[in-house]
Order: C-alpha cells, then sequence, then structure tokens
C-alpha cells in the first residue's frame, strides 16, 4: 500500500472503512447500467448509438434507459424467456414434422400420378395393338395388262355325246 493510503487507514477505524468501502461499492454498481445513452443521427442520416456525447454535424438525443432488473425480476424474465425459446423449439419442431409430412404426400401423390400415366398408355398402346389386329390389311396387287382371249372357233358336236342323250323324266321337285 502507498505511504497515504496506509496514513488513512491507520486514522480511519477499520468498521467505518469498511462501511464507507461498502457504501461506495454499492454507489458504484448501481449507476454502472444505467448509464446514458445517446443516439446520434449524422448529416447522411445514419444512426448511432453511442455512451459518449456526439461529435460534428450530428443531432443528438438521450435515450432513457430503465432502471437495472432486480434480482426477482430478472429470474422472472430468465424463466419466461426460456419458456419462449422452449415452445419456439417445438412450434419449429411441429412445423419440421408437417413440412416432412407435407412432403411425403406430395412424393406419394406424384407417385401415383405417375403409375396412373403409365397405366393409362400401357391401356392405350393394347388397345392400339387390338385395333391393328382387327385391320384388315389391303395390299395393292399389281394391274398387269392381259392378253386378249383367242377366238373361240365353234366345235361340231361329238357324235357319242348325241347318242347318249336320254330323255329325262319328270323328276318330282318340291
Amino acid at each position: 500500500m502507498g505511504e497515504a493510503m496506509k496514513h488513512v487507514h491507520a486514522s480511519i477505524p477499520r468498521r467505518a472503512w469498511l462501511a464507507g468501502l461498502l457504501l461506495a461499492g454499492l454507489g458504484l454498481g448501481g449507476s454502472g447500467p444505467a448509464m446514458a445513452v445517446y443516439k446520434c443521427v449524422g448529416a447522411d442520416g445514419k444512426v448511432t448509438y453511442t455512451d459518449s456525447p456526439c461529435v460534428g454535424a450530428s443531432q443528438i438525443s438521450r435515450v432513457e434507459t430503465p432502471p437495472p432488473l432486480t434480482a426477482r425480476e430478472q429470474a422472472a424474465a430468465d424463466e419466461r424467456s426460456a419458456r419462449l425459446i422452449n415452445q419456439a423449439r417445438v412450434l419449429e419442431y411441429r412445423q419440421t414434422l408437417e413440412a416432412a409430412d407435407r412432403q411425403r404426400r406430395y412424393e406419394a401423390e406424384r407417385q401415383a400420378e405417375r403409375q396412373a400415366e403409365m397405366i393409362a398408355q400401357r391401356q392405350a398402346e393394347l388397345e392400339l395393338e387390338r385395333e391393328r389386329e382387327r385391320l384388315v390389311v389391303i395390299r395393292p396387287v399389281p394391274i398387269v395388262p392381259r392378253r386378249p382371249p383367242a377366238p373361240v372357233q365353234p366345235r361340231p358336236p361329238r357324235p357319242e355325246v348325241q347318242e347318249r342323250q336320254v330323255q329325262m323324266r319328270g323328276y318330282p321337285f318340291r
């Protein structure tokens, strides 16, 4: 300790010195969080927050800060914060599950549509194949010019044929 401090320490009773130190500590501790905050708006419109007064041609305005929280208020705020964070996580988890479920349903619908398209295409192919089987294919026949027929010469009847001709009797037709 310095010489002046030894002198102060020796001249003040120990309890009074501790009480003064405690009061000074409380006084400094209470004023710490309630520091002044300044809002500076520059000529270009840029906003800056600082703990010291603004410099230059800035517009200065003091921002009032609330007093520090008590231990009970801080504990309640921490509890509320933890509860809100937990609720947000639960909500995010539910949204993730719902998104996964939507994706599964979407993929199942697309798969069903693809299967329906494949079935419809196969049915159309089968119908076309059946239609082709039913059709009679007419192939063009080449036209070949024919020779004119030779003239027919009448022949005299043969004699044996004439002898054989028998007169027919009446035959009952119904």
